[in-house]
């Protein structure tokens, strides 16, 4: 092995671990040469003393097994987590969990990887502004060495920490690499625009030194031709880098300057990728020095990371470079004994191992892998003598121990060197020789491993390289967008799985739309909610209807009583009758269908608007007042004379407030007066028992209340006018909330944008339902905003105040505007999509956080598209390509 290092220097370059771990040692290394005196029963009575049993190797789920682990980090700045194979899931997922913990429990903000510089800053940029797609830089940075970086347990973690941003915008994770086999076209990109801005004198000089060095063929082609040029030029490659290095630090700014000291440093790494293929490779008397040099680089990086941000680091690599002494003579000097030397205590070493299971690796002493190289390979129990052979008779299959608190006989043991298997690249590996108490001060042991998840490549031997154009909003927008299969709700919702990052554990979603009459719209809002059901467990549909309307739907659902379609034949007139359509009933026959499968779990229907109470509201109030309150029936019977309505909705509703306004205003305050008879007895010794019962007949009361209040605004006053509208905004928030509280369910609210929005749009609304919400519930409230490029959809004419069915006719949207939010959607390859507003790149971003306009049809065409932002108002957007219309079902005159 010791000569298959050399060769492969010689020939292709360094394939970092893949040789030392499998390098066999002539000597032991890092630890006494002798046995321990005591007995394995001994050792391992000890050892089980100080094991902590983990939980989970899985990256999810409570942490608490982990607090003695954060106990044994202390106040240490930099955390090395090793791997003792780079191809296993779980020594990435165990990593990946103790990161979590570390940022959440201990303040930790920064990973740093054993990976290429340019990989990090790749990755950096996209955790902290969305920019970038993960999968394609892991693609295309995760090569040759570093193809076993290429996995999905490292972009579930990625995404998590992009997540974690999203979630704490003032205070993201960081993320970092830290090797040198390549500098990516990026870098020197970024050093030249840094130039070009800030020392324009220096432009054509850099320009000059740089010449020819940008990479241009993928990462695997460039490295497989790095070390076979010549070694004078690839030692005047490292002069010229060397020389823009210096000119920049000849013009390091007397105070504080970040975007200077981060391009120093670009060039640094540049330079540091430059002076290590200018060793020579062929000559074997210099491999040492080589290694030397990379393991100081790598701790060099990971210092100035951490002076950098000012963050505590975890530092993931292998068991050889996290190790503070080192396990083979080929590697005369780790990264972590460089780290342990400048920090003390401030580092951590953290050691894995296994005792059986799978990994994926190459062939042994394979020159520049490719992905069609890697393989499973099997991994048997380790034979007695080797430290996994005693580490795997503790009885948990998934343990960490801190080893400085190991019993006498167990430390007596640890301080021994013993052969221990390290994988790198390849297999199988030789047999290094580990002293864990002097190369670790924590160690990870588990039972079994399993082999990592690769990821696919666009072409075989890594993608090439597109430019990450953020700067302009349709690639922005389309980079994250997620294809929409279909608004159908029937069929499969596999599409609609990234609404769990968007929803995350909001207790109510608000969905929304961008036309009433619109079946699209009001089909997708089925879909959506039947993803959310039956992936999220949300169990409560509030739809922008009359509160009787609701309760007469929600008995159907629950029971089977009624039949819906005449519930909306009687229900939904007026403004309300875009609701009277095929999609809304197949929404409730869905609902009650469900329920009939789940009678334990039901499903809850409920309608939160305050312009009609139907009969059975009232009817509701007084006969709950008859067997609960019957001396109070006299009173409320009395108050409620004349209020019930006896004509259908569609007449009911334009007579109320056709009345003169003296006569509203006293119906108000007679509703008024029940209420404060009702919550008078709410708590009477013989209601509290029956506390729901009463706490829903004390709301019906003030939903009879709400429609009576709504009705008494002087609506020929403009000041009022504008009053009522916040008022029934108001109230719909108010009634959304009583049934969260009242169910405890965690619920879609249905309507259209004007009231899921989180900012308002209109200026005559002074208060919108959205932005009360979020208010009361914060991040447990999230909104989805709908837009759309063409089609048709129902409305009245603009005159229409009180709209009957004849007066709903079809109309076509026409073209989209100039400038408008549609005209940039639409040019988002004419397609259905939703993203993340949240998340979105910053391009994208900056679009819709400038008000543009866009359409927002209620009940009424043509009107003018009103200005919106949508970055503040809503997380996430859904754009149609093109509608259709709804249809009408037939009312109750």
């Amino acid at each position: 092995m010791t000569c298959s290092l050399g060769r492969r220097l010689a020939v292709a370059l360094l394939v970092w671990v893949t040789a030392l771990p499998g390098t066999a040692a002539a000597v032991p290394a890092g630890g006494d040469t002798g046995a321990s005196d005591a007995p394995d029963g001994e050792v391992v009575r000890d050892l089980e003393r100080i094991a902590r049993p983990l939980r989970t190797t899985g990256p999810s789920g409570p942490s608490d097994d982990l607090r003695p682990f954060g106990e044994a980090v202390g106040d240490a700045v930099v955390v090395g987590i090793g791997e003792a194979a780079h191809g296993s899931r779980e020594f990435v997922t165990v990593r990946h969990r103790m990161l979590r913990y570390l940022v959440e429990e201990k303040g930790f903000r920064s990973f740093v990887l054993e990976a290429n510089w340019s990989a990090g800053a790749r990755l950096d940029a996209y955790l902290r502004t969305g920019c970038g797609d993960p999968v394609r830089i892991m693609a295309e940075e995760f090569q040759d060495a570093h193809l076993l970086l290429h996995s999905r347990e490292y972009l579930d973690m990625l995404r998590w920490m992009r997540a974690y941003n999203v979630e704490h915008p003032g205070d993201p994770l960081r993320f970092a690499g830290d090797d040198i086999g390549y500098a990516g076209p990026e870098l020197y990109d970024r050093v030249v625009d840094h130039v070009r801005r800030a020392h324009p004198d220096l432009l054509a000089t850099v320009t000059e030194l740089y010449r020819g060095l940008r990479p241009a063929v993928p990462m695997g082609a460039w490295m497989r031709t790095a070390v076979t040029t010549p070694l004078a030029e690839r030692r005047d490659r490292a002069e010229r880098t060397g020389r823009v290095l210096a000119l920049l630090r000849a013009r390091e700014p007397a105070g504080a300057d970040g975007d200077h000291a981060l391009a120093v440093r670009h060039a640094t790494a540049v330079d540091q990728v430059a002076r290590l293929y200018a060793f020579d490779l062929a000559d074997p008397e210099v491999v040492p020095d080589v290694m030397v040099y990379r393991d100081t680089v790598m701790a060099e990086n990971t210092l100035w990371w951490h002076r950098h941000t000012g963050h505590r680091v975890v530092l993931g690599g292998h068991d050889s470079h996290v190790y503070t002494l080192t396990s083979t003579p080929r590697l005369p000097l780790a990264q972590g004994t460089v780290l342990r030397e400048r920090l003390g205590d401030g580092y951590r070493a953290v050691a894995v191992s296994f005792g059986r299971g799978a990994v994926h690796a190459t062939e042994e002493g394979l020159q520049n892998p490719a992905d069609a190289d890697v393989r499973r390979f099997e991994v048997e129990p380790a034979a007695p003598g080797f430290v996994e052979h005693t580490l795997d008779q503790v009885s948990h299959r998934a343990w960490y121990a801190d080893l400085r608190d190991a019993p006498p006989a167990a430390r007596a043991w640890l301080d021994v060197a013993r052969p221990k298997r390290e994988i790198g690249t390849d297999y199988p590996p030789g047999e290094d020789r580990v002293s864990l108490s002097r190369s670790a001060d924590l160690l990870v042991h588990l039972h079994a491993i399993t082999p990592s998840t690769r990821l696919g490549r666009t072409a075989p031997g890594g993608t090439a390289r597109a430019p990450e154009d953020c700067a302009d909003p349709v690639t922005a927008i389309r980079q994250a967008a997620h294809p929409l299969r279909s608004v159908e709700p029937d069929g499969p919702l596999g599409d609609l799985r990234p609404l769990k990052g968007i929803v995350g554990d909001a207790r109510l979603v608000g969905i929304g739309q961008a036309a009433h009459g619109s079946r699209d719209f009001l089909a997708l809002q089925h879909r959506m909610f039947r993803y959310l059901v039956e992936e999220e467990g949300f169990r409560l549909f509030v739809l922008e209807a009359p509160w009787s309307a609701g309760l007469r739907l929600d008995d159907h659902v629950r029971t089977g009583r009624g039949d819906p379609a005449r519930i909306m034949a009687e229900e939904f007139h007026n403004a309300y009758l875009f609701m009277r359509t095929p999609e809304v009933l197949e929404l409730v026959r869905w609902m009650r269908a469900y329920n009939v499968r789940h009678p334990d779990d039901p499903l809850r229907f409920a309608g939160n608007d305050s312009s009609w109470a139907g009969p059975d509201l009232y009817d509701r109030v007084t006969g709950y007042v008859r067997r609960a309150h019957p001396d109070l029936l006299p009173a409320v019977s009395e108050l409620y004379r004349g209020l019930r309505p006896t004509v259908p909705a569609g007449e009911h509703m334009p007579a109320a407030v056709a009345e003169p306004l003296s006569v509203r205003r006293e119906k108000a305050e007679r509703t008024g007066r029940v209420v404060e008879l009702l919550r008078a007895r709410s708590f009477a010794g013989r209601t509290v028992a029956a506390g729901t019962v009463h706490a829903e007949a004390v709301r019906d009361a003030e939903i009879v209340h709400q429609v009576a209040r709504q009705n008494a605004f002087d609506y020929d006053d403009p000041a009022d006018a504008s009053a009522a509208l916040g008022y029934r905004d108001k109230v719909m928030t108010d009634n959304t909330l009583w049934w969260l509280r009242h169910t405890g369910e965690r619920a879609v609210l249905a309507a259209h944008n004007g009231h899921v929005y989180l900012e308002g749009f209109d200026p005559h609304y002074p208060v919108i339902q959205g932005g009360l919400l979020r208010r009361a519930l914060g991040d447990d409230y999230r909104v989805l905003g709908l837009s759309f490029g063409r089609g048709s959809f129902l409305a009245a004419a603009p005159g229409v105040s009180d709209p009957e069915d004849a007066d709903v006719k079809v109309f076509r949207s026409g073209p989209v505007a100039a400038g408008s939010v549609e005209e940039t959607l639409e040019a988002v390859d004419g397609r259905d999509f939703f993203l993340d507003l949240r998340t979105a790149p910053p391009a994208a971003r900056a679009f819709f956080a400038t008000p543009r306009p866009k359409r927002e049809i209620g009940t009424h065409w043509p009107r003018d598209p009103d200005e919106v932002s949508l970055l503040r108002a809503a997380d996430a957007l859904v754009h149609l390509h093109e509608i259709g219309t709804s249809r009408l079902l037939p009312g109750v005159a």
